[in-house]
């Protein structure tokens, strides 16, 4: 008999022997289920020990009903999907693979801006349907002294300035959560969001949803940009509200944008973004490698395994369920080691 039960909460890769591998061998069975809302994951993985989950959100519905949850291992960055407030009362541990698609994510936004800078994608609707206008009306410009500000500067966003060392770019960065340091070893200049929606020519965003970022660019920041302004998003979709920038992008308070994220995925059909020229979009794939998804699933599978074994996790979202787990053993008669794996 299995020691404990892993749900695939959503079952959309193409292969998951590693995560079987990793949970059968530690005694566990791997089961899928195909989840959408709370109310699937109640009525399909109601015996579930650990979910292995993507984007399903999961809220107090699946934390009255499934008893015997331990672990929410989220595929992923990000975890909005999840209310981490219930899942602490529940004493659910939720965790996260904070640092896989670095690489990617920066490769990725790096290439929504050169592409909007050059506008390729729409010289390349031209060119298939025909067009070579050697006078092409749309304005380039060179890069030479554009400021180029960070939204965040965290890993992800100090590998894209990494990447554009080489360009003739001047950069600027806010992040109220980086230490001084990182700024002045990277030759970046610090400036508060405020300012830097100002004098940046290119803006990258890098920053988790929250509630402070939730909208974060909205119409009035949009109208106190530069004209020229090209603002590229690879992080969250409502960091940015598609409304605005919809207007933004008409009224030409901006002139252009890239998004891999948007408010709502997929895009809906009546999405006006759909129907602007002027942006980029891309299908959340920036995080996408075939080395990056194997490394995801892997050290998915592992925290949820981790923990089902009696050891911390690695990224743990709420750590102080830890704590809450390590008081109610030391009342009990229980195994030191144990104790010990789960204080360190």
């Amino acid at each position: 008999m299995s020691k404990f039960l892993v749900y695939v909460a959503e079952k959309s890769y193409r292969d998951y022997s590693m995560e079987r591998h990793i949970v059968e061998g530690a005694g566990g069975e791997l089961r899928f289920a195909q989840c959408c809302s709370e109310r699937d994951i109640v009525e399909q993985c109601a015996d579930a020990h650990a979910l292995l989950l993507r984007q399903t959100p999961v809220g107090k519905l699946v934390f009255r009903h499934l008893r015997h949850l331990k672990v929410i291992a989220r595929y992923g960055v990000g975890y909005d999907n999840v209310d981490v407030a219930a899942a602490t009362r529940s004493g659910v541990l939720v965790t996260i693979i904070p640092d896989y698609c670095i690489a990617e994510v920066a490769d990725h936004a790096i290439a929504l801006l050169l592409a909007s800078i050059r506008h390729i994608p729409i010289r390349d609707r031209l060119v298939r349907n025909g067009a070579w206008d050697l006078t092409y009306h749309r304005p380039v410009h060179r890069t030479q002294n554009r400021i180029f500000g960070l939204v965040g500067y965290g890993k992800t966003a100090r590998e894209v300035r990494k990447r554009l060392s080489g360009f003739p770019f001047r950069f600027v960065a806010c992040d109220p959560y980086v230490q001084d340091s990182l700024f002045t070893e990277d030759v970046t200049k610090r400036l508060d969001f405020a300012r830097l929606v100002l004098v940046s020519h290119y803006l990258s965003v890098h920053v988790p949803l929250n509630s402070e970022t939730r909208h974060l660019f909205n119409l009035p920041v949009f109208r106190r940009m530069r004209r020229s302004a090209i603002l590229v998003n690879t992080s969250r979709g409502p960091i940015v509200d598609n409304r605005a920038l919809a207007t933004a992008l008409k009224k030409g308070y901006i002139a252009g944008a890239a998004l891999d994220v948007l408010e709502e995925e997929p895009l809906n059909w009546a999405n006006p973004l759909r129907h602007i020229d002027r942006i980029i979009l891309s299908d959340h794939a920036a995080w996408y490698s075939e080395e990056s998804q194997q490394e995801l699933q892997r050290r998915t599978a592992r925290e949820a395994v981790r923990v089902l074994c009696g050891e911390a996790p690695f990224n743990p979202v709420n750590p102080e369920v830890l704590h809450q787990r390590i008081l109610s053993m030391k009342g009990e008669s229980c195994d030191e080691e144990l104790l010990s794996k789960l204080s360190n």
